[in-house]
């Protein structure tokens, strides 16, 4: 059976698409936790290490799925759909990774312009 057919999208069978969504249902809530982390903690060390994080655990998750996961238990027929699952996953990731590197760039320069004025207003 063709899976890429229309209605049919089952890229695992069995107990691991349980395991799968549960996966993705993760990776949603954890976009959901660093839009929180970003804009009620504004620490610039909790930026760098969502930085790190998202910019190391998505591609190696990734490179797992592929080789580890989908190789040996993919449903027959449906790397089509993979692939496709992976591309949007992965323009997810870049614009979640942007939007860190974006707000840290920001955070960075108001820690520059703050220590500026406390320079300056010491010696003016």
């Amino acid at each position: 059976m063709n899976n890429d057919a229309p209605g049919m999208r089952m890229v695992y069978e069995g107990p691991l698409q349980i395991g799968i969504y549960a996966f993705i249902f993760f990776g949603l809530f954890a976009v959901a936790v660093t839009l929180w982390i970003l804009y009620k903690q504004d620490t610039l060390r909790s930026k760098y290490l969502l930085l790190v994080a998202w910019g190391i655990l998505p591609p190696v998750w990734f490179v797992v799925e592929y080789f580890f996961i989908f190789l040996p238990y993919g449903a027959p027929g449906s790397f089509g759909f993979f692939q496709y699952g992976q591309d949007i996953a992965s323009k997810l990731w870049a614009g979640v990774f942007a939007l860190i590197s974006i707000d840290l760039y920001k955070a960075s320069e108001k820690a520059k312009e703050a220590r500026k004025r406390e320079t300056s207003e010491d010696y003016g």
